[in-house]
């Protein structure tokens, strides 16, 4: 499966509330079992007169598009937005042509609200990734303890940077696979290091901390 199409499926999946909360081996044994079981029923399509790909288990206001124009003329969302331009570049594979770049930041809701809350950060994130000539999906949600923000570039791949989106996809796997592998094992995932959720949210944090001191009178 393509690096997209399977990021899609899995944006799909945890959007419907369908991967286990806690991704031990066992969770990450049951994640795996449902990817597979719901592949064809939740995988998004395109539509050529909407860039956000459809799911069985989108809600109404998911496909609706986001009409925000309050929080795009936020001053915070200015700033933030220039601030995670970068971000944003590095997510792209080196050698794809600045295609299929994505990011997925997991907040302590403590770090959301400091930096104006789930949909401002959103909002930034399409900002920036428009910016950067992106088709954009963004996607979140925040619980109690979590808030979970993607955003993503849908544009079709030339053919030219299919193989190096193909290579991505396949180092990404091997490395999942090496982590659940790790389960369990201390020392193992200790020489790992961060996995790829950690490490692009940390980028997050440190760029949205830069943005703040750059410019602290848009925060108060």
């Amino acid at each position: 499966m393509a690096y997209q199409k399977a990021l899609n499926h899995l944006i799909a999946c945890s959007d419907a509330g369908l991967l286990p909360t806690r991704l031990d081996e066992a969770g990450m044994q049951q994640a795996l079992v449902v990817l597979q079981q719901n592949l064809d029923v939740l995988m998004p399509k395109r539509t050529p007169s909407d860039a956000e790909p459809t799911t069985a288990a989108m809600t109404k206001a998911e496909l609706a598009p986001a009409k925000q124009p309050a929080l795009s003329k936020d001053p915070r969302c200015v700033v933030l937005a220039e601030a995670l331009k970068p971000v944003l570049q590095a997510s792209c594979p080196e050698g794809a042509g600045g295609y299929g770049g994505a990011l997925d930041a997991r907040l302590h809701p403590v770090d959301a609200q400091a930096l104006g809350g789930l949909e401002l950060i959103r909002a930034a994130m399409r900002r920036a990734a428009r910016q950067l000539g992106w088709r954009v999906r963004t996607l979140g949600y925040a619980r109690e303890r979590l808030v979970l923000v993607i955003v993503q570039d849908v544009r079709e791949v030339p053919a030219e940077f299919a193989d190096v989106l193909e290579a991505e996809f396949m180092s990404a796997s091997v490395e999942m696979h090496q982590r659940m592998a790790a389960v369990g094992d201390k020392a193992a995932l200790n020489a790992l290091g961060p996995g790829p959720v950690q490490r692009q949210t940390e980028a997050l944090l440190q760029a949205a901390q830069a943005a703040v001191k750059t410019d602290p009178e848009a925060w108060r």
